[in-house]
């Protein structure tokens, strides 16, 4: 009995370092080496908003089906995101997997070699993206970032009771009337619009961006930086005293330059604010946590009398993307290519769809769109201008940054502005 189970104890000894073996050997033929591969990412999917919960998903979906492959984040809010990354970049010290802005914010990254292009892997979406959307991560020929979403910054979401109230049954079409609506509002007490700008960027890209295009034209900017034409000249100012009667009419809750943009996305939601001048990223969050989604209406900044723009465009851009460190190669890049490929796929362009969110994907919009999607595809399908941090270098967006600031606080003219404007931009060259 005793040699029975010793023999015994021996075969299954024998069999499982057969099975151990084999089970190496399986680990080593489906994932190379077996060693696991990690790539450090950072991102601004802080907030719970349909749009972060639907890139989340990719990234875990993606650890699911390569799991050798780690993907260790750090999900940062949008401006202590932009700090880190100026400050990292400095000392090259950016992740594997960077998500970066077009134009301005994107430029110093390749200017200092720290992103690497992914032209090697862009037939992967042949037929889901046309080649015109990938033009803003497009820089002197080399691509840099896949397009997700193409997001106007500058829509007027409105409070349709709010407004029906004060006697507008529809949203003013020109300024003089959309002032005379700030005044009425202000009589009964409402915080005529919601404004966030403690980090000084909605003054810029969701206001001045469009406002100013309505002054000026849509070749101004452009112009400027061919050295054509000045920040100085007079509809530039015009469009920066905009903001200076916006700011001294009180059209803005008091503490507009203590509060950020997700604070006075709340305003608006609790329907102490009768608007808000935000971009489409507000659309989905905004539909999800109010009471009555179709009480909210979004319009276009109306028209200003005497401005050379067309009163139908909207600033826009592509929004974020994804980039690779420049120092990625060998199985690190494979491995980052092949999570590019996963991420951007028609599956999360569907669920960006889904979530009130207009893609650079050609594809068919899923069922149970908003009709606010719908609308603001609409507004958008006219003429899209550029947004002035997605064009102006990072010194000069700065300086409008916070001059814009200023001017509403009353402690700079919009002249003193546009001079200082013009000399930023004059260092430049």
């Amino acid at each position: 009995m005793k040699r029975f189970l010793s023999k015994s104890m021996a075969l299954t000894m024998a069999m499982l370092l057969v099975l151990m073996a084999a089970c190496s050997n399986g680990d080593s033929s489906s994932e190379g080496d077996g060693k696991k591969i990690e790539l450090t990412f950072w991102n601004i999917w802080t907030e719970p908003s349909p749009q972060n919960e639907a890139s989340l998903k990719q990234v875990e979906k993606f650890e699911e089906e390569h799991p050798n492959i780690k993907i260790k984040q750090q999900n940062i809010p949008h401006d202590q995101f932009k700090v880190k990354v100026k400050t990292q970049a400095a000392g090259q010290q950016l992740p594997d997997l960077i998500q970066v802005w077009p134009g301005a914010e994107l430029t110093p990254l390749v200017d200092g070699e720290l992103i690497q292009p992914v032209d090697d892997i862009l037939s992967n979406w042949d037929g889901l993206i046309k080649d015109d959307q990938f033009a803003d991560y497009n820089v002197d020929g080399k691509q840099y970032a896949i397009p997700a979403n193409v997001t106007p910054t500058s829509l007027v979401y409105y409070n349709k009771k709010m407004l029906k109230d004060a006697g507008y049954d529809e949203f003013p079409k020109t300024y003089e009337e959309f002032k005379q609506l700030i005044e009425k509002l202000k009589g009964e007490g409402k915080i005529p619009i919601a404004l966030g700008n403690k980090a000084q960027w909605v003054l810029q890209s969701s206001y001045i961006s469009t406002i100013a295009d309505r002054m000026t034209g849509s070749d101004f900017l452009q112009a400027v930086k061919n050295g054509e034409k000045k920040f100085t000249d007079g509809k530039f100012i015009e469009a920066v005293k905009v903001i200076q009667e916006l700011s001294e009419m009180e059209a803005f809750n008091n503490d507009f330059n203590s509060i950020d943009n997700i604070q006075h996305r709340e305003l608006f939601i609790l329907e102490e604010a009768a608007m808000m001048i935000d971009g489409a990223w507000s659309l989905g969050p905004t539909l999800e946590a109010v009471e009555d989604s179709e009480n909210v209406g979004i319009a276009l900044f109306p028209e200003i009398e005497g401005g050379e723009g067309d009163p139908s465009a909207v600033s826009a851009v592509t929004g974020t993307g994804i980039a690779l460190n420049s120092e990625l190669e060998g199985e690190k890049l494979e491995a980052a290519q092949e999570f590019l490929k996963s991420f951007y796929d028609e599956e999360y362009y569907n669920d960006l769809m889904k979530a009130d969110i207009l893609v650079a994907a050609d594809i068919e919009p899923p069922g149970g769109v908003s009709p606010q999607l719908k609308h603001v595809s609409e507004l958008t399908s006219n003429k899209i201008t550029p947004v002035y941090d997605a064009s102006l270098p990072v010194e000069v967006t700065d300086v409008l940054n916070s001059g814009l600031q200023e001017v509403s606080l009353g402690t700079m003219t919009p002249e003193q502005l546009a001079e200082k404007l013009q000399a930023a931009m004059e260092k430049q060259k």
